[in-house]
């Protein structure tokens, strides 16, 4: 390989790396403090003053936050919330399932309710971005 070649593949790594970096979504759970890439998170789901985590890996991670301040955190992330309790990756979308009460199914086959205020940001949002 030549210098040329050399260098724009160590560019082309250093902006991926950037990328994936900001793509990252800090979760505290007790003590501990966990750094996920946005694309392990499937969803989050409020419980009382907590906020349950669904990885990709099948795994719940159970955080100190509510899901008011989880929404905060990753407002410039592809999460979108779709009811009170609810807050889902777009990528994990598999079909969205318009009736009396729409439901959105995730790639894992969960069925999650999708608020009757948040529709219309949801229907827009999906026909903007997917």
């Amino acid at each position: 390989m030549d210098e040329i070649s050399l260098s724009k593949n160590s560019l082309f790594q250093e902006i991926i790396k950037r990328y994936e970096e900001k793509q990252k979504v800090k979760i505290q759970s007790g003590d501990n403090i966990s750094f996920f890439q946005a694309n392990e998170i499937i969803r989050f789901k409020a419980k009382n003053e907590k906020t349950l985590a669904f990885l990709a890996n099948k795994n719940a991670i159970e955080i100190n936050e509510t899901i008011e301040n989880i929404e905060q955190q990753i407002k410039e992330l592809p999460f979108l919330r779709i009811h009170t309790d609810h807050i889902i990756n777009v990528h994990f979308i598999s079909k969205v399932i318009e009736k009396a009460e729409s439901d959105i199914e995730l790639n894992d086959g969960t069925l999650l309710p999708v608020s009757e205020k948040r529709k219309k940001i949801i229907t827009d949002f999906l026909n903007k971005h997917i």
